[in-house]
C-alpha cells in the first residue's frame, strides 16, 4: 500500500509509503492520496501528512511517468496532480505536513498545499525542476511566492537552492522551529490535536476565509470575513464555546462534518 492511514482519536496520520523511491509521487500515490483525503474529513478533525522513513517526506513527482510525454499528454497529468493538492489545501479537516526529510519538487509543492508544516532538523526543501529543463507543475510557482514573497520564491526556483529546515522556518515555510527527528511525529500530532479541539464549523470558516481572501480584493475579503464571523456568532457552536469559557472548562463541541 503506497499510502498508509493511522487513526489517533480525532487525528489521522497519513503516510506516503514508498521509502525505496524516497516516497515519490507517482500516479498511484496521487490517486490514493485523493481517495484518503476525500474520505477522512468526515472521520477526523485534523490530519497529519508525512513520509515513511527519515530520508524523505517526498522527493517529488516520479520522473519515470513524465519522461517522453508530449505537452498535450503532460497537461492532463499535471492537472490531475494539481487537483489532488488543491483538494488537500481545501480540506475541511486541516492538513499538517510533518516533514521528516527531503521535500523536493512535487514533495515541496505538497507541503505548500497543506494548512501548515512542521519539520525535523533533517528536513530540506527545494524546487530543482529548472535544472532538468522543467518548472514546478503542482502549484509551486504560485504557492511558494504567497508564503515567502516573490523574491525569495524566485531565488529558490531559479537557482534550485535547497533550504535547510532552519531557513525554511525563517521564511515561514514551516511554522515552528525544527525538532529532532524522533520528536517530529509527537509535535505534529500535538498540533493536530489542538486544531481538532477547536470548533469544527469555525475551523472550516477560517479555511474558507483565508483561501478565498488571498485571491480577492481586500474589501471583498473583509466582507466575506464579516459574513462568516456573523454566522459563527449566531451559531450553536459559539454558544458552547462561550459557555465553556465562562465556566472555565474545555468546550465540548458536537462532532460535525464540515
Amino acid at each position: 500500500m503506497s499510502v498508509v492511514v493511522e487513526r489517533d482519536g480525532a487525528v489521522a496520520v497519513v503516510r506516503i509509503d514508498r521509502p525505496e523511491r524516497h516516497n515519490a509521487l507517482n500516479a498511484d500515490v496521487l490517486r490514493r492520496l485523493h481517495a484518503v483525503m476525500t474520505d477522512l474529513p468526515g472521520k477526523a478533525r485534523a490530519i497529519v501528512l508525512t513520509g515513511s522513513g527519515r530520508r524523505a517526506f517526498s522527493a517529488g513527482a516520479d520522473l519515470d511517468e513524465l519522461v517522453g510525454l508530449s505537452a498535450a499528454d503532460a497537461e492532463p497529468v499535471l492537472r490531475a496532480g494539481q487537483a489532488v493538492l488543491r483538494g488537500i489545501e481545501r480540506s475541511p479537516a486541516p492538513v499538517i505536513a510533518a516533514v521528516n526529510g527531503l521535500a523536493l519538487g512535487g514533495g515541496f509543492e505538497l507541503v505548500l498545499a497543506c494548512s501548515f508544516a512542521v519539520a525535523s532538523t533533517e528536513a530540506a526543501f527545494a524546487l530543482p525542476e529548472p535544472g532538468l529543463g522543467l518548472i514546478p507543475g503542482y502549484g509551486g510557482t504560485q504557492r511558494l511566492a504567497r508564503v515567502t514573497g516573490p523574491a525569495a520564491a524566485r531565488h529558490v526556483m531559479l537557482t534550485g537552492h535547497r533550504l535547510d529546515a532552519l531557513r525554511a522556518y525563517e521564511l515561514g515555510v514551516v511554522v515552528l522551529p525544527p525538532v529532532h527527528p524522533d520528536a517530529l511525529r509527537s509535535l505534529a500530532v500535538a498540533q493536530a490535536r489542538k486544531v481538532a479541539g477547536m470548533g469544527p464549523r469555525a475551523v472550516r470558516a477560517i479555511v474558507d476565509a483565508v483561501d478565498v481572501g488571498l485571491d480577492s480584493p481586500l474589501d471583498d475579503a473583509l466582507a466575506l470575513e464579516t459574513r462568516l464571523a456573523a454566522d459563527a456568532v449566531g451559531g450553536s457552536e459559539s454558544d458552547e464555546g462561550v459557555r465553556a469559557f465562562k465556566e472555565k472548562r474545555r468546550p465540548c463541541f458536537e462532532a460535525v462534518t464540515p
